[in-house]
């Protein structure tokens, strides 16, 4: 009995002493993953909150302290300022001297609650108030306040170099929907876009612009997005164009452009934005392109007749070579269909004083299409371009015919503009017929053509093909 109790306390004691050298190990391993912990975050803290080994502290740690404020009734007023309009700084370790100097007379100089370096470029500014909300006035002078007291040059290399200035600025109150500070970069950069384009080199934050810019940006992704990989997300319509005296039969269609989308965004929406996208207008005329020529090609197989369509191209189409090469492509398999494609350019001065556009239209001319004033208006600059004589047709705003509301009235610059393209033997398409009294006075005209919902609206691609497939039916009757 004393032998077991015996080798049951000796096993207990090398048990026991096994546990403490593990417990000794571990906690020694804990210590040193503690000091690797505790030197990280050191480390971290001067990478991330302060520039390299500088007192600057960058926009992490400028939050930081704006937080610490307590956000009931209070106002802040948030300047980002660009140092230089063009960099002065090529980046922060080479220049920790210069931009130390230059943050501490900033410091001194405006005073702010609370001031961070962002990058080798911007410095991020805070002022505090108390008040019940933002007044756009009050921020405005702010940000003129701040202009006048920032130093016009800094030292760099022992050398003085003068530094102008371009300030963002917006007002927050702790409530506001947009705290927080992704946000308010987001805010300060779009705002220092319009800071740097103006002459005095600031701009305060305008919500509402921002918002309407923001939603633009989202609607060209989509479009973009579309364009380069969807092109069936869009569908063509066509509006016919007749003929006065015989609404039975469209002499012509415009091919107007649709795009299915979640928000059910018209062309008056998307259209305007593709204007400022040259790469993107472009994609969509060979959408347009494509389909008309694809339907225009099934008609000519069949042995159908076939009637013009216009599409609609802007003056920078006609500025590079693109839409000549795709259209000299497209047409390689049925190059008759050119003649029934009719290019609508909106009126523009380039139109009449660019050779290199000169020499596209030509070009396309020789191809077998042919080309449309759009917008044609009764002054000086709209009749120059028909001395050139690459245009068949005008097409007349209908701001025109919109003046002609009850069977007595007259519009003077329409007959002026008739009365010109009938001694140049051009057609005049008037665009806009909403009413009896349109339809009766277009009729006085000879050499005109019309389009309006009063007469049609436009037509689905079903529709389209089968009035046209009445109109070949009746022609080969009569043949």
């Amino acid at each position: 009995m004393d032998n077991l109790v015996l080798a049951l306390a000796v096993g207990v004691a090398v048990i026991s002493i096994i546990a403490l050298v593990r417990v000794n190990q571990l906690r020694k391993g804990d210590l040193k993953t503690l000091r690797d912990i505790k030197e990280a975050k050191s480390a971290l803290s001067k990478k991330v909150f302060y520039h390299g080994d500088s007192d600057i502290p960058n926009y992490r740690q400028f939050m930081q302290k704006l937080l610490k404020v307590e956000r009931k009734f209070t106002r802040y007023h948030i300047s980002l300022i660009k140092l230089g309009k063009q960099p002065v700084f090529d980046d922060v370790e080479e220049h920790l001297d210069s931009l130390s100097e230059l943050f501490n007379t900033i410091s001194k100089s405006c005073e702010p609650f609370a001031l961070a370096l962002y990058d080798s470029e911007y410095i991020l500014m805070a002022y505090v108030t108390q008040g019940s909300g933002a007044n756009a006035q009050e921020a405005a002078e702010k940000q003129l306040e701040i202009l006048a007291k920032l130093p016009d040059q800094v030292s760099i290399s022992n050398t003085q170099v003068p530094i102008d200035y371009a300030i963002s600025s917006l007002s927050l109150t702790g409530y506001s929907a947009i705290y927080g500070m992704d946000k308010v970069q987001r805010r300060l950069a779009y705002s220092m876009e319009h800071a740097l384009e103006s002459d005095n080199g600031v701009f305060f934050h305008n919500e509402q612009l921002y918002k309407a810019e923001m939603y633009k940006k989202h609607v060209l992704r989509k479009l973009t997005s579309s364009i380069s990989f969807n092109p069936d997300d869009f569908y063509l319509v066509f509006q016919p164009i007749y003929i006065p005296h015989d609404l039975d039969r469209p002499k012509r269609y415009e091919a107007l452009i649709r795009w299915k989308n979640n928000r059910n965004l018209g062309p008056k929406t998307f259209i305007p934005m593709l204007k400022s996208q040259p790469g993107l207008q472009e994609g969509m005329t060979e959408i347009v392109l494509n389909q008309v020529f694809s339907l225009l090609k099934v008609q000519l197989e069949t042995k159908k007749h076939l009637t013009p369509i216009h599409i609609n191209i802007t003056k920078q189409e006609l500025n590079t070579e693109h839409l000549f090469s795709h259209l000299k492509q497209l047409l390689k398999g049925a190059p008759s269909i050119a003649s029934f494609i009719i290019f609508e350019v909106e009126q523009n001065e380039a139109l009449a004083d660019s050779e290199y556009i000169k020499s596209n239209m030509r070009k396309i001319i020789n191809l077998g299409c042919k080309f449309s004033i759009d917008n044609f208006a009764n002054d000086k600059k709209s009749y120059q371009l028909l001395s050139n004589g690459y245009y068949k047709t005008i097409k007349v705003d209908k701001s025109y015919i919109g003046e002609i509301r009850d069977r007595r009235a007259t519009s003077e610059s329409l007959e002026q503009i008739m009365s010109t393209a009938l001694r140049a033997k051009l057609t005049v398409v008037v665009e806009g017929v909403e009413n009896q009294y349109q339809l009766e006075y277009v009729k006085n005209f000879e050499n005109a053509m019309l389009q309006g919902y009063y007469i049609s609206a436009p037509l689905s691609a079903h529709d389209y093909l089968s009035l046209e497939g009445k109109r070949s039916l009746s022609v080969n009757a009569l043949q």
